[in-house]
């Protein structure tokens, strides 16, 4: 299965420029929206550079990561039934935390899914090159059935900071870079009852049965709001949650509870996560948004950034503390540059994140950001850093 992915990677890397390029032609030819409904396939994507600078106190001790980053989007559509994708990230890192942190290549390759489609092309010294398809379905759409078999992205959270209610992709809040959000192997069946309401079922096998995900949720809409209720079974745990999206007055409300129980021969402990936000954007621009977590087995205390940055979090554990506050502030100083401050807060550990972004537009497909994490703890009777970051990014996307 790999030497297979490994070949027909290679062959997309080399096809990628010649089909890229004639597809932005044909699309300059376009004249209408409906001329480009009917290609069959397609191809978008994306190449982004970038730069990583961390230091704790010392800004002179500086460690380095530098992120070349391509992903290919294919799309085929043969008619109104069936839609094919297959899409792979393509990721050269290089610099200090390469060689230095201990099992960099697994960190990157980690939680590939059931099939094993990740390919260290490179894992030498400074430098990793790697390529992981975290896109590969099949999917059919007949009247109010949807049915797709593969590895996607089943996207069932509906905040932004924590989704509780995402047991199939849970993702970290901090991997900034992973726009797209994990995917996984797995046969989703939707079914629309009716415009405003739907049941979705869903199941991912894991590599052991201990490791099996299925549940069933029901959409629906009332008093103005989304609702969505779910069950299922969670690796040897018994789940449930409910989750929903409305406004009070002006005001966006959301709001997510996923419960988990031991089952026979799972955990012995049950475990609950719990978040609320709130946002609202004023009419000078200004968007501020609130939000609390709890997570009943979050610890106290952060020893090392690493909890966060690199820990691979679980629908269960979804975040290292036990209560959290999330609050941002942004504006949008012309339609091309916007600046945001972020911070996290955890009331039980103590500890202090700070989140500053900003992000100008260059041009339609070219886009440079700026963003920064710091982390500090509470130790000895007052704040101290453990780590601070520093990322530069410029993005071309085709």
């Amino acid at each position: 299965m790999k030497k297979v992915f490994c070949i027909l990677t290679l062959l997309l890397f080399v096809a990628f420029f010649k089909v890229a390029n004639a597809q932005t032609d044909t699309s300059k030819r376009a004249a209408t929206d409906s001329l480009k409904k009917n290609h069959k396939f397609t191809v978008s994507g994306y190449v982004k550079y970038l730069e990583q600078v961390s230091f704790v106190n010392d800004i002179t001790n500086l460690q380095t990561l530098d992120l070349l980053h391509n992903r290919l989007n294919f799309k085929y559509q043969p008619n109104d039934h069936f839609i094919f994708r297959f899409e792979v990230r393509n990721r050269i890192y290089y610099g200090d935390e390469v060689k230095t942190y201990p099992g960099f290549a697994s960190l990157v390759t980690g939680g590939d899914g059931t099939l094993d489609l990740s390919k260290n092309w490179v894992n030498s010294n400074s430098v990793l090159f790697n390529s992981t398809a975290d896109r590969a379905s099949a999917e059919y759409i007949n009247g109010k059935w949807d049915v797709t078999l593969g590895r996607q992205r089943i996207n069932w959270g509906i905040s932004t900071v924590w989704t509780p209610n995402d047991i199939f992709n849970t993702f970290n809040y901090f991997d900034f870079d992973y726009e797209e959000r994990p995917g996984t192997d797995a046969a989703r069946v939707q079914y629309n009852l009716t415009p405003s309401s739907s049941i979705d079922a869903a199941f991912s096998p894991g590599k052991t049965s201990a490791q099996n995900v299925g549940a069933l949720m029901y959409h629906f809409n009332k008093w103005g709001y989304d609702f969505q209720a779910f069950s299922g079974v969670y690796k040897q745990n018994f789940t449930a949650g409910a989750g929903w999206a409305g406004n009070i007055e002006d005001a966006g409300f959301k709001g997510e509870v996923t419960y988990f129980a031991p089952g026979q021969g799972g955990a012995d402990i049950a475990s609950v996560a719990a978040t609320l936000s709130v946002d609202y954007a004023f009419k000078n621009g200004i968007y501020v948004m609130v939000s609390g977590l709890y997570n009943k087995l979050g610890k106290d205390s952060l020893i090392n950034i690493n909890q966060l940055t690199t820990s691979t979090l679980s629908a269960k554990n979804i975040f290292p503390f036990k209560y959290t506050l999330f609050s941002e502030i942004s504006y949008a100083f012309s339609p091309v540059f916007k600046a945001s401050l972020g911070g996290m807060y955890s009331l039980s550990g103590n500890s202090l994140i700070i989140l500053p972004s900003a992000t100008y537009s260059i041009s339609d497909n070219w886009v440079i950001d700026l963003i920064g994490q710091s982390f500090y703890s509470q130790q000895d009777g007052g704040y101290k850093p453990l780590g601070n970051s520093i990322y530069l990014r410029l993005k071309w996307g085709f």
